[in-house]
């Protein structure tokens, strides 16, 4: 009898850890690492994309808020210096500066009397940006507008006296105002001259001749008052001379030797009444000069051929007339005298 022989096999002894496992635990583990690190690789990206994306914000609004600002600057830049003119224009204004550019204009609220009127002030500043995109702020102001005024003693004003040669002409000193237009139109007549004693002259035929009274074409209330000196008729007009020759008391509209005198058919508003101020020392006009509102001259001024003028005539020496002249408003000369 044969015995069969078996080979034993010695079982290894089954581990706590070992319970589950399968050949591709060791591969699962490695896929689980990978994807842990395509996560934070994402996650960083994201962090990143993140922070680009709001530093480029702040940096965005950074510069437009510097751009606003910059407008705001140029807006109110040119509200001053609107201001600092001290008269109010119907118009549009527009101001250059390096930063921007602005416009400025005003709207009319309320009439407060015949001197004041309420307005209400519109300043738009724009700017440029270098990144691009335009910025522009606005600046409103409510203000009471005051016109500047002053006495006139007559239509002709002239402390260093007058010299007429012939007689022909009129002077008349009634108030000529549109009844209407103030409330006192048409009642506050001058003289017709206003001049110190002892320094009229009238060559009655022309060229040298005697002394003597102007022909009745002068007329006014009084006709020719004579009862102040030179410096108490400047003074009683309460002019302030040296502020509209150097632009305190009011800025040119026109100031003559650097913006030349303007073209009152293409240059000037239809209801504008601007202040021209001509710096020399002597000034010729003549019937292209013609126009309206206050015509300063530093020093002496002649007028020749047919010049016709709305409104003031500011003459720092004398006034020559050659010609037929017609001003509707007044004149007065000598106001180098207020100077010392």
């Amino acid at each position: 009898m044969f015995e069969k022989s078996h080979r034993l096999r010695r079982a290894r002894p089954v581990l706590p850890g070992d319970r589950g496992r399968s050949p591709r635990s060791t591969a699962d583990q490695s896929g689980f690492a990978l994807a842990a690190v395509l996560l934070s690789l994402l996650a960083l990206t994201a962090i990143a994309t993140a922070g680009y994306l709001r530093s480029n914000t702040d940096y965005r609004i950074n510069q437009n808020h510097r751009a606003s600002v910059k407008a705001f600057y140029v807006a109110d830049a040119a509200r001053s210096q609107y201001l600092a003119r001290g008269r109010v224009r119907s118009d549009t204004v527009t101001y250059n500066y390096v930063d921007g550019d602005a416009r400025v204009w005003v709207d009319t609220l309320l009439a407060v009397d015949d001197s004041s009127t309420l307005f209400r002030l519109n300043t738009i500043g724009s700017h440029n940006s270098p990144e691009g995109g335009l910025a522009a702020r606005q600046v409103h102001s409510i203000l009471i507008h005051k016109v500047a005024s002053f006495s006139v003693n007559a239509a002709i004003t002239s402390p260093p006296g007058l010299l007429k040669n012939g007689v022909a002409g009129n002077v008349n000193g009634g108030d000529a105002a549109i009844p209407g237009s103030c409330s006192v139109a048409g009642t506050e007549d001058v003289a017709g001259i206003a001049l110190p004693q002892g320094t009229f002259t009238m060559a009655g035929g022309g060229k040298g001749g005697g002394t003597g009274t102007w022909p009745p074409g002068v007329s006014g209330n009084p006709a020719i008052d004579s009862t102040q000196t030179a410096m108490q008729l400047l003074l009683d007009t309460g002019i302030d001379w040296q502020g509209i020759l150097d632009g305190s008391f009011a800025e040119a509209d026109y100031l003559v030797s650097q913006d030349g005198y303007p073209n009152f058919a293409s240059d000037v508003a239809s209801d504008e009444w601007p202040l021209i101020v001509a710096d020399y020392g002597y000034y010729a006009a003549g019937p292209g000069h013609s126009g309206r509102g206050t015509l300063a001259v530093r020093g002496d001024l002649e007028l020749n051929g047919n010049f016709d003028w709305d409104g003031l005539i500011l003459v720092g020496g004398s006034l020559t007339s050659n010609g037929v002249e017609q001003v509707e408003g007044a004149v007065i000369t000598g106001l180098n005298l207020l100077l010392g």
